[in-house]
């Protein structure tokens, strides 16, 4: 019974150490853009959208597809009229609070999971989310503007489907997000001509 118990530890603590090393690696090899790269330079932010992966690992685990905590996710239907007259500051905290609700859900989500892969997918996601938040945060301090008042971001849905989650989160960033940056990179071009 003591050997078992001792081999349920030494099993334990090497899936632990994998875990801790894969995250530290995954970090090494795809380190977060720089805010200018990631504004400059689309292949940045290329590397930096983890979804497809997520989904992938989402396939290998069934224990992950309905999450133990509701997500609420952020509306990504916009009127480009009214989105274009907003001022980027305005645009870039809008798309900051979004990402902040998100990442809180899915903190709630992960320490009331109990399945290892559920566990794992979820720190991918959250870790994904914040460096998003970081860079953003980032972009924001640098452009010296004040970060305007802006009401709670609308929810589009609240849901346990962690596959529908990954959608819209996916749809933040490549729709909502890259029409953010696609304007702000206008000042690339200016900023590579001096």
């Amino acid at each position: 019974m003591e050997d078992d118990q001792g081999v349920c530890r030494t099993h334990a603590f090497a899936q632990a150490l994998f875990l801790l090393l894969s995250l530290v690696l995954s970090d090494l090899s795809h380190p977060e853009a720089k805010p200018l790269d990631f504004v400059c330079v689309s292949e940045a932010r290329k590397v930096m959208n983890k979804v497809k992966n997520l989904q992938d690992d989402l396939a290998q685990c069934s224990a992950a597809a309905f999450l133990p905590a509701p997500v609420r996710t952020p509306s990504i239907r916009i009127n480009m009229i009214i989105w274009k007259s907003k001022p980027i500051a305005e645009r870039r905290a809008e798309i900051l609070q979004s990402l902040r609700m998100l990442a809180q859900d899915i903190h709630n989500a992960r320490v009331r999971s109990q399945a290892e892969c559920a566990l794992r997918l979820l720190e991918l996601l959250e870790h994904n989310i914040y460096n998003y938040i970081h860079t953003l945060t980032q972009l924001h301090t640098q452009s010296g503007s004040d970060v305007p008042n802006i009401l709670d971001p609308p929810v589009q849905i609240v849901s346990q489907d962690l596959g529908r989650v990954l959608q819209n989160y996916d749809r933040l960033i490549s729709r909502k997000l890259e029409w953010l940056v696609s304007e702000m990179a206008k000042d690339c071009e200016n900023k590579a001509a001096t």
